[in-house]
């Protein structure tokens, strides 16, 4: 059984921008006086228990192009990014991701429940849940709670039932039936062994019955209920998320009266935005303006993690059915180039499939360095001596993705000189999934950057016949189904080591960088430590 003493409190890729320049300029000459007025709002002192005071607003400059709908599951349509600055904050699941050690890869840690026990046959999971919890209207947070939202995401019947909502949950689809014990305490009877069941359910969000019986799944889109560490206040499409700490949060109130989550998807625009004082805080600082903005004052953070930056090589069609040319792609790139010269050292070159941050990870399986001539007759021994020619398509901005244009055509450039032809064909994330799905991209390889933290939804990568780039290893398929049913934590990650080791061997992808998430935020921003995780601890952050 798992039981912790709980910390004082806890700690996803986006549509392109519909911006014009007049507009970001309006919105630039508001901003001042927009968060003057928000300032001066939560000047006042604050209600028992809390410690905010005067200013503790945090105003932060998201890459995020759009805003997805709030309602729990669909929120993650905004990829990590979406979760971390929004989701996490409104609702809670059963766990939480543990990023109070910079040192580690995220943890696991008790959330809306306090302990867990674990049948000996690893089939059911009870769960001791968190008492004296309420959500944001008052509704009780119980066994009836949980059974009303599980029930909602899986049964067809439900009345505020929404198909979406449950391909979101992949967790799910691994339970048999939920039980309630009494009205604390909850059984969930699982159809097979799965060892990622504990940490998959941290973002399985629990919304308000009485919000959802009230206003339905419409409602909790627009205006979402939760019991997490901050309330929904105000959204203003397109533009900013308003929310406000709970003080009545179950492990303490936070410090900060307000978060702002305002869109800012071009890199350049979130640079200025800090100077200006429009924002404090910016996620995926610009590179060219990091040193830039440590030398004018500003804070800034990063740390390795789990994070893959590459190209998805179409390895079912030509000319990357061919392992060699495969191979040629990775012998063919400067990733230390690209990781020092052009992003400045807010990321590491990538030589494998997991980041060195990774649990899976191996220097041994670092299988690809700078060789253009290797490259070259790799293609040679392909067919290609004449080059050959081929059309990528990249997500421009979201959560996550980098410098898209400047590192993928940096890429293009590298590429030329051993004779492989890019086209480049920039899409949105929506425009990027809806031709994925489609299956007719016209492209043989695509961008997009992700994290490999949770294993169990690698299937849509890696699984033969399930991933969208045709990639198919039947030892992969084998020790991954394998991974999934081992309790064991050491084995488990000898086995998806090994998983590492086949297709970095069969050179899937086009092995690029691993991000650090650079961050940058005003000096008077303090308590912040980065995590070795996409994961943001907001709880220690104050304004001073």
């Amino acid at each position: 059984m798992y039981e912790t003493a709980l910390p004082a409190r806890p700690a996803r890729d986006a549509e392109r921008s519909g911006w014009s320049l007049s507009r970001r300029g309006f919105l630039a000459l508001g901003a001042g006086a927009g968060l003057a007025a928000l300032l001066d709002a939560c000047s006042g002192g604050d209600s028992a228990g809390g410690t905010a005071s005067k200013n503790q607003i945090l105003v932060i400059g998201s890459q995020m192009a759009s805003f997805p709908s709030l309602d729990t599951g669909a929120i993650t349509l905004a990829g990590y990014e979406g979760q971390r600055l929004i989701g996490n904050l409104i609702y809670e699941g059963l766990t939480k991701r543990d990023v109070s050690d910079p040192n580690k890869p995220a943890g696991l840690a008790p959330a809306l429940a306090t302990s867990w026990q674990v049948a000996a046959d690893g089939l059911s999971y009870t769960f001791s849940l968190r008492t004296g919890v309420t959500f944001h209207d008052g509704a009780p947070w119980n066994a009836d709670a949980l059974l009303y939202n599980i029930n909602r995401y899986t049964n067809p019947g439900d009345p505020h039932y929404v198909k979406a909502l449950g391909t979101y949950y992949t967790v799910l689809t691994y339970v048999k039936d939920v039980k309630k014990v009494d009205e604390m305490t909850v059984t969930f009877n699982l159809k097979e062994k799965f060892a990622y069941f504990l940490t998959d359910l941290y973002n399985v969000y629990f919304a308000s019955p009485t919000s959802l019986d009230k206003d339905g799944s419409a409602g909790q889109a627009n205006h979402p209920v939760g019991t997490g560490p901050f309330t929904f206040t105000s959204l203003t499409p397109n533009q900013q998320i308003t929310m406000t700490r709970n003080p009545g949060y179950w492990g303490g109130p936070p410090k900060l009266n307000q978060i702002v989550v305002q869109l800012i998807p071009d890199a350049a625009a979130r640079s200025a935005a800090l100077r200006s004082g429009r924002v404090n805080w910016i996620e995926a600082a610009n590179p060219d303006d990091f040193a830039g903005l440590q030398a004018a004052g500003f804070k800034t953070a990063q740390n390795a993690f789990d994070w893959e930056w590459s190209w998805q090589l179409m390895v079912n069609q030509k000319p990357f059915d061919d392992l060699r040319v495969r191979q040629a792609m990775n012998y063919a790139i400067d990733r230390e180039a690209i990781a020092k010269d052009l992003l400045h050292g807010t990321a590491a070159p990538a030589y494998q499939t997991f980041a060195a941050a990774s649990p899976f990870y191996t220097e041994a399986d670092n299988l690809y360095k700078y060789d253009p001539d290797k490259a070259k007759q790799l293609l040679t021994d392909a067919g290609y001596a004449g080059g050959l020619d081929i059309k990528v398509g990249y997500i421009t901005a979201g959560s996550g993705a980098m410098q898209a244009k400047a590192m993928n055509e940096a890429l293009q450039a590298q590429l030329a000189k051993v004779g492989i032809r890019v086209t480049l064909d920039p899409v949105d994330f929506a425009g990027m999934y809806a031709k994925l799905g489609a299956g007719n991209t016209g492209w043989q390889a695509v961008n997009q950057a992700f994290s490999l933290e949770q294993p169990s939804s690698w299937s849509w990568l890696f699984i033969t016949g399930q991933n969208y780039f045709g990639y198919g290893n039947s030892e992969f398929d084998a020790l991954w189904k394998q991974a999934l049913g081992t309790t064991d934590d050491a084995a488990r990650a000898k086995l998806l080591t090994q998983c590492g080791h086949l297709a970095t061997a069969d050179a899937a992808w086009m092995y690029v960088v691993n991000d650090t998430a650079p961050r940058a935020m005003a000096g008077s921003v303090r308590g912040y430590v980065q995590p070795k995780s996409w994961w943001v601890p907001f709880n220690t952050v104050d304004i001073g």
